[in-house]
């Protein structure tokens, strides 16, 4: 495929029709092998060139087989149960008859680089297809192993606790595998993402990492991580893993390629990002699975709306439209030769407040909109009845709270709050206190219908309390962005932001950490680190987080994630509107997809095909 020149850059359609010719001429040719670089630890072994194959033999493929929800909670407390995650081994079919390539439509990500993620989907669907990690997460919600071979427990001898008041975990890298460029994957790689982590001044969050007071690597498939202090989420870290022989000692501008186009292990390689219109990613022809991936190449192409999506799919000009709402899948499923999928997800449709704002910075204001939102109201007529009310930020889960509410829609009570509280109304019918008028800024992406309807509820149910919201959207990339580019989330630039929240994998410990300490707060100080938007600083809930991290006792756990979800209930940080299913759609000749409401869509593209 041609690059993109300084006269113009190819479009999606040219990308599929230069991809169909190359195919018909050849496969895709894996690059050559780079010269790996010196060990930063004199005494560790040398990279040694390995199967390409891996540790899998030829028609076989591994799995992880994990019985019941509630094994998250036995996972968890691997230091003193005994937890066995196993392996099953399943024959492997070889790849659909002609490849082929697949097209989806999608948003346009700020980067593709793991670590330099806000915490969206935006970028992981994309990346997801060529980085890989150690772990990952399954559809029933727990770790399943990737690029190791299993997940340490005390059960297995792989992780225990030392004499410091640490603990000690113990990686086992499958055998073979090697980064889509040819060089092998070893436990350098791992240290050198640690210290990247750590390092990087534009890495999203380090929670967990800073936890670990060192990596070791005794053999090039053996990776030791020593921790300070207990990490009950242990099991999730080093979900993506990157490349030592190509980035460290990098300059700015090998870093700034490496967000664009991320080397990685997984079935695809990422050869193209082609600004404001896709993404291309071929066919990994070193891919540690035999036969996999079924398909030849996958394009992302951009669209501004899920209008737009929905109309591409059922024109037939893409394959798949991924992450719909409730009213989009009852839409889509009318179409003859789409298919709509859906799962169980712990994500939560939702209105955070930015309590550094002075009008949405009071508790009055917040709990008054609350009682004047009606959110059984929009799950009925909006979404058709597809879901139910939320009530808290973990519907789902091991961790999920079991009586949680929060208060229902009673505008006259909303109107008494204001008025006790000094809000009066005035000539206008908007409310002010002290000369500050109740008017905030509601931000949310544009492009997508069912945010704007419910804005546009908003702006009327809210008025009727005497207060004014304007609707000032912005394109996903501008609102999600990182610090640097001046992402609004990340600076704060709203007084009330529409979004999906919710937990993003096995363990809500991490999730919680990054959303709800006072150091996840993004400013300056911290180069925009963490996702506490809502910028609620509160001395007891980063000891009740601190408490939960070093806790084994899973129900122990579980009373300390109530307390600390009550208490956001109970300062109004935000209005929990409806649970989020989710919803994929795509044409019939798609093949081989398996929703996972834990993770992003594209986690088992390697399975795909094409009929």
């Amino acid at each position: 495929m041609k690059k993109a020149s300084h006269l113009g850059r190819p479009s999606w359609k040219s990308a599929v029709s230069s991809s169909l010719a190359a195919a018909s001429r050849t496969r895709s040719v894996r690059p050559a092998k780079r010269e790996d670089c010196e060990h930063d630890r004199k005494d560790e072994p040398r990279h040694v060139q390995g199967d390409l194959t891996g540790a899998v033999r030829e028609g076989q493929s591994c799995c992880v087989s994990i019985e019941g929800r509630h094994d998250v909670s036995r996972l968890l407390l691997t230091l003193l149960l005994a937890v066995t995650i196993g392996a099953a081994c399943s024959p492997q079919r070889g790849p659909a008859a002609g490849g082929g390539t697949l097209v989806f439509a999608w948003q346009e990500p700020e980067t593709l680089h793991p670590f330099y993620s806000t915490g969206t989907q935006t970028n992981a669907l994309v990346y997801r297809v060529a980085v890989e990690g150690l772990v990952g997460v399954s559809p029933e919600g727990t770790p399943r192993p990737v690029l190791a071979t299993g997940i340490p427990s005390t059960a297995n001898g792989a992780a225990r606790l030392d004499d410091a008041g640490g603990m000690v975990v113990r990686w086992t890298i499958r055998d073979g595998v090697r980064w889509s460029d040819g060089a092998p994957l070893t436990s350098a790689d791992v240290r050198f993402t640690w210290r990247t982590v750590l390092s990087d001044p534009k890495v999203a969050t380090r929670e967990g990492y800073d936890r670990m007071a060192d990596v070791e690597t005794p053999d090039e498939r053996t990776v030791v991580v020593r921790y300070r202090s207990i990490d009950v989420a242990y099991a999730t870290r080093f979900d993506a893993l990157l490349p030592r022989h190509l980035l460290e000692g990098a300059d700015a501008a090998a870093l700034a390629a490496y967000a664009r186009a991320p080397l990685g292990t997984g079935p695809f390689r990422i050869t193209e990002f082609a600004s404001g219109d896709h993404v291309t990613a071929e066919r990994n022809a070193g891919y540690r699975v035999p036969g996999k991936p079924a398909l030849d190449r996958v394009i992302f192409r951009f669209v501004g709306s899920v209008d737009a999506a929905k109309a591409q799919l059922k024109a037939g000009e893409v394959d798949a439209a991924l992450s719909l709402g409730e009213a989009d899948a009852a839409d889509l499923e009318k179409e003859r030769d789409v298919r709509v999928v859906s799962a169980i997800s712990p994500a939560v449709e939702t209105l955070a407040f930015n309590l550094a704002q002075p009008v949405s910075g009071d508790i009055a204001i917040r709990r008054a909109l609350l009682l004047a939102t009606p959110k059984a109201g929009i799950v009925e007529k909006l979404l058709f009845g597809r879901t139910r009310p939320a009530a808290t930020e973990v519907p789902y889960g091991w961790a999920a709270p079991k009586a949680l509410a929060q208060e229902g829609y009673d505008p006259a009570r909303a109107r008494d709050v204001l008025e006790r509280a000094g809000w009066l109304a005035g000539a206008d019918g908007v409310r002010a206190k002290a000369g500050v008028r109740a008017s905030l800024r509601i931000v949310s992406t544009t492009g997508n219908r069912l945010r704007e309807q419910i804005e546009q509820v908003l702006v009327d149910e809210w008025r009727a309390i005497g207060v004014e919201a304007r609707i000032q959207n912005v394109p996903n990339a501008t609102l999600t962005g990182s610090w640097q580019s001046g992402g609004l989330r990340k600076r704060g630039e709203f007084d009330v932001l529409l979004a999906q929240t919710g937990i993003t994998g096995a363990d809500p410990q991490s999730y919680l950490a990054q959303r709800h300490r006072c150091e996840a707060i993004p400013r300056a100080e911290n180069n925009g680190a963490g996702s506490n938007y809502e910028r609620l600083c509160d001395p007891r809930i980063d000891a009740l987080l601190d408490e939960a991290g070093r806790t084994l006792d899973p129900e122990r756990r579980r009373a300390i994630y109530a307390d600390v979800l009550a208490t956001l209930n109970e300062r109004a940080v935000a209005i929990w509107l409806y649970e989020r299913g989710r919803y994929d759609a795509y044409r019939a000749r798609v093949q081989g997809y398996v929703a996972n409401g834990w993770d992003v869509a594209t986690w088992n593209v390697a399975e795909w095909s094409l009929r």
